[in-house]
């Protein structure tokens, strides 16, 4: 029996028979053992037979073995030499078995395959090829595979061992894709991650989780991250500009998260004063893109690092340049001024006719200058009337929109914001509805709200009949609304009365088909 403890994705950490943890390295004759037709994997003994699954018609070398708790795909060294099979053969058996079974992955011979193996949701792999290798004098290290006049099995199976306890550690954390970035010794495993990142987008977005602790954007690989990807599809397709702001300001962002923070950002907020409610604020940046204001300290604008060298990649540039244009397609201002450093000079050929452009000279204080003189000319030229609004309020339900969806602006319309215990909450008829995680950047449901997304049919898990408490098991679970992405925030709820809220621990398919692991931390 396994129970998973974490899920990244695919991904899972747990253990079996509170024994063994996975992903995990099965050594010969210690974890499993083959003698007359009867395979024994970790204590539990399987009658071997010919009845094979070819999940892929027509291609004999994907025919797999179920057996018990576990899918044994026995041909890994085969597959693994185009990178498109092994993808295909992993996917094939998540479409049909889901969560439900250990996928168990044989003949594997490069241990720097293991982080993206992992994160396809291979659990257990087999030690042969590893020590075999190391029978020949190859040795594993973490800066790649030396030749040795000694046998370096034993060397090879700590190797292997300690990699998938620190790929667990990331599971469990919500680090995996960085540590899947990072380790890239292997051609293949970035084959592979650039496969799923590209051909496989709406699969690996589905099961890829809403938020992690922090993004570190180390390579060209994170521009493709679906978290990241997820973001700029919805600043590109479904975001619209506050109702107030009528000249668009292009910043260059900052080392420092959220972007007003820094001391940079700071000296254009102080310089711009009483003119700031008619310009609104779009920081452009990579990997995340475009960043209105109000939404700066969301996740991900508020969670990445970059290495910040002054160079852009022509990728990045496109990327950027796309955005830019379906930006302004969506929404339209007065004017459009870009005030941004020499680097961002490649912006111009994306920007609507007419705009302002002018280079940010941070060593004086003249460009700031130029920048005040321009947003005063064009107020006066435009003849542009000051709209007054909430700002706060106005940020609040851009956060909620994007956190939620539009259908909860007009729950919002009457919402007034109020300062209770160091957080800020939306009030309606004197009760809390929505709070405000300054740390996260985002809202938490309470019971109040919950039951508009109930009326809505948005981030709801259906339970059987009871109360739940500190966390919600699978077994409990009768369904889910397709929205749900792991690290959620959802309403839990018995035939539409609401049980309670709190945040989604696992991928829905893995709630609906799993009987064990915690699928729902409670909050109330």
């Amino acid at each position: 029996m396994f129970v998973d403890h974490s899920f990244f994705g695919f991904a899972r950490f747990g253990t079996i028979d509170d024994k063994v943890e996975y992903p995990a390295l099965l050594i010969r004759n210690k974890h499993i053992s083959y003698n007359d037709s009867v395979l024994n994997i970790l204590g539990e003994k399987h009658t071997l037979t010919l009845q094979f699954d070819m999940l892929l018609r027509g291609n004999p070398s994907n025919a797999l073995i179920p057996l018990g708790d576990y899918i044994i795909i026995p041909n890994g060294a085969q597959l693994l030499l185009r990178a498109k099979d092994i993808i295909n053969t992993i996917n094939a058996v998540r479409d049909k078995y889901g969560y439900s079974k250990l996928i168990y992955l044989q003949g594997v011979s490069d241990p720097y395959l293991l982080p993206i193996l992992v994160y396809m949701g291979v659990s257990l792999f087999d030690s042969s090829l590893f020590e075999l290798r190391g029978l020949k004098g190859e040795k594993f290290t973490p800066i790649g595979i030396v030749k040795t006049n000694a046998d370096a099995s034993k060397e090879n199976l700590n190797f292997c061992n300690d990699l998938l306890k620190s790929i667990s550690i990331s599971i469990e954390n919500g680090i995996l894709r960085d540590v899947v970035e990072r380790f890239q010794f292997s051609n293949k495993a970035s084959e592979i991650l650039r496969i799923l990142d590209s051909r496989f987008y709406s699969l690996s977005e589905t099961y890829f989780p809403r938020r992690t602790p922090r993004i570190s954007a180390s390579s060209l690989d994170s521009l493709n991250r679906p978290d990241l990807v997820r973001y700029r599809e919805y600043i590109s397709r479904s975001y619209r500009r506050p109702r107030g702001e009528r000249i668009a300001l292009l910043l260059p962002c900052s080392a420092r998260k959220p972007y007003s923070t820094s001391k940079s950002h700071k000296m254009i907020i102080n310089a711009l004063g009483r003119l700031r409610p008619y310009v609104h604020e779009v920081i452009v940046t990579s990997p995340v893109g475009l960043v209105p204001r109000e939404l700066e300290a969301t996740y991900p604008p508020g969670f990445y690092d970059i290495p910040v060298t002054g160079n852009w990649f022509e990728e990045e540039k496109e990327m950027i340049g796309s955005m830019l244009i379906s930006f302004f397609k969506n929404n339209s201002y007065t004017r459009t001024i870009s005030f941004v450093t020499e680097d961002l000079d490649f912006i111009k050929e994306f920007l609507p006719a007419g705009n302002v452009f002018i280079r940010w000279d941070k060593s004086s204080n003249d460009s700031l200058v130029e920048l005040v003189n321009s947003i005063k000319e064009i107020i006066n030229t435009e003849n542009l009337q000051l709209i007054r609004y909430n700002f706060a309020m106005e940020k609040y339900i851009q956060i909620a929109t994007y956190q939620f969806g539009e259908w909860i602006e007009p729950y919002l319309k009457d919402a007034k914001i109020k300062r209770i215990y160091n957080s800020d909450m939306l009030i309606l008829d004197g009760d809390p509805v929505l709070v405000y995680n300054e740390k996260l950047g985002k809202f938490t449901i309470n019971k109040r709200s919950a039951q508009w997304f109930l009326e809505n049919k948005k981030f709801c898990v259906e339970i059987d009949d009871f109360k739940p408490t500190a966390n919600v098991y699978p077994v409990g679970i009768l369904n889910a609304t397709e929205d749900i992405r792991q690290e959620d925030e959802v309403v839990l709820h018995y035939k539409d009365e609401i049980r309670g809220v709190g945040i989604a621990k696992m991928p829905i398919n893995a709630m609906k088909q799993l009987k064990k692991g915690t699928a729902v931390k409670v909050r109330n």
